[in-house]
Order: structure tokens, then sequence, then C-alpha cells
């Protein structure tokens, strides 16, 4: 029996990973294509839709995606430290209902948040600061309940003794905050921080209805140029971006070492 359920998991296992990476497999292999057909021969392959990448049409909603990103992910990241150390090691009074708040967006479709971000904005007659302004802002809105429920449980493991130690040999708050609370909590925020990143960087339900003329991000970019043709340069744009998210995961693992939050510890 043991022998046949290892089995069924190795097979399962196989499964789900060819699942995963045919797709990218696919795209990969479409990115050197010479034509718009897929083609499997690596004899006929060719780097040149990757050349068209630096095409200022390309790199202009790439950086402005960056951009976006960058700033969200300051932005959340900041209020989620904030927001999370209130409510959970502060413990002020109804905190638990300002978490929940907090995480409502998380139960609202994007596509919902995007239509009601405009509403609200057109209602307030401020339809000028439809682009990065309300870009930013809707982006912080969607990432904001990820960054504080990590951040949360970061601190809801924080080994309070150390602060409680800390405070009895006399230092104030800040020093307790700056020098033991945060190094300890460094792979929550961090994480949260990437995911907010990565959320910002590649969403397109909610900044499909923020996007103006000349302030288009790439994942609409890509969506535009859809529209009206599929050539191989689709596929290196995929490629390219997931090489970035996957750069970006590797440098804020480096920088916080956030993957032992995966394993309830602190690097």
């Amino acid at each position: 029996m043991n022998r046949v359920s290892s089995f069924l998991f190795w097979v399962a296992l196989v499964a789900v990973l060819v699942f995963i990476t045919l797709p990218i497999i696919v795209v990969l292999a479409a990115s050197f294509s010479p034509t718009s057909e897929v083609t499997l021969d690596p004899r006929a392959w060719t780097f040149r839709w990757y050349g068209d990448l630096l095409h200022p049409r390309w790199l202009e909603p790439f950086w402005l995606s960056v951009k976006i990103a960058v700033i969200v992910s300051a932005i959340s990241g900041l209020a989620g430290l904030m927001a999370a150390y209130a409510i959970v090691f502060e413990r002020f009074p109804k905190s638990d209902v300002v978490m929940s708040f907090l995480l409502s967006p998380l139960s609202v479709p994007q596509i919902v948040k995007g239509v009601a971000v405009v509403l609200f904005i057109s209602q307030l007659g401020l339809q000028q600061f439809l682009g990065t302004e309300a870009l930013i802002a809707a982006h912080v809105v969607l990432t904001l309940p990820f960054v504080t429920r990590m951040v949360a449980g970061s601190i809801a493991n924080f080994d309070r003794g150390l602060d409680q130690a800390a405070q009895i040999l006399g230092a104030g708050r800040f020093d307790r905050l700056r020098f033991i609370l945060l190094p300890l909590i460094k792979p929550g925020l961090l994480s949260g921080v990437t995911f907010a990143f990565i959320i910002s960087f590649n969403n397109i339900p909610l900044s499909v209805f923020l996007v103006r003329p000349g302030d288009t991000t790439l994942p609409i970019k890509v969506i535009n140029h859809l529209e009206y043709s599929l050539d191989p340069v689709m596929a290196a744009v995929n490629v390219a971006s997931m090489i970035f998210i996957l750069a970006a995961i590797f440098i804020f693992e480096k920088i916080g070492g956030f993957s032992a939050q995966l394993h309830g510890g602190s690097k």
C-alpha cells in the first residue's frame, strides 16, 4: 500500500510540474521563433525579438511599471508595518475590527475595485489624477492587505521577552523598535514588500481602468498589442518580465532572507 501511495504521489507531482512548466517552455520557445509560428528547432531560433524590447514603446511602459511598483511597495511596506505594529504589538481596543477593515479589499474582485476607484475619482471631479497617481493609490489599496497580514504574522511570533528585557535595561520605545523588533520581523516585512512589488508590476484588472495615454503600464501595453497582432515579441516580453521578477525576488531574498518566513523563523 505504501508503494502504491508513493507511486501515485510521484505521478501527481510530475503531472503538476509538467502542467506548470510546459506553458513556460512553449512561451520561451516562441520568443526565439523566427516567425509567428512556434518553432522547436533550435537551429532556426533568433534573438531579434528581444532586440525589439529596447524600443521606447516597450521600455517606457516597463520603466513606468517599475516606478509604480517601487513606490507602491514602499508605501505599502511602511503603512503595513505601522498598521501591524499598532494592531498586533500594541493591541489597542477594537484592533480586530481595524484588521478586518484593512484586509477587506481581499474580498472584493479587482475589477470591482477598479470601477469603484474610477467612480470615486469622477464623483470628486479629480479626473486629472487618472494615470500614475490613481494607479499608485489603487495599487496601495490592493497590496496593503498582503503586507499587513505578513508583518502581523511576524510580529505575532515575536518573543516579547526580548522587548521586556530591553525595556528593563533602559532602552526607549524607538530603540527597541529599531534594534530588536525590526531586525526580527524583517523576513515578514520583506516578503510583504516583495508581494506588493510583484502584484503591482503585473496588475491588469485594476490598472486597465486607470491608465491614460502616455501613462500605460507594461501589462496593459501587452494587452493593447494583442488586440492587433500576435507575434513572438509578446513571448519575448513575457520571458523578459519573468526574468525581471525572478531577479527582483532574488535581490529581496538576499536583502531580507524572507524565505525564512516560510519556516517560521528569521534570518
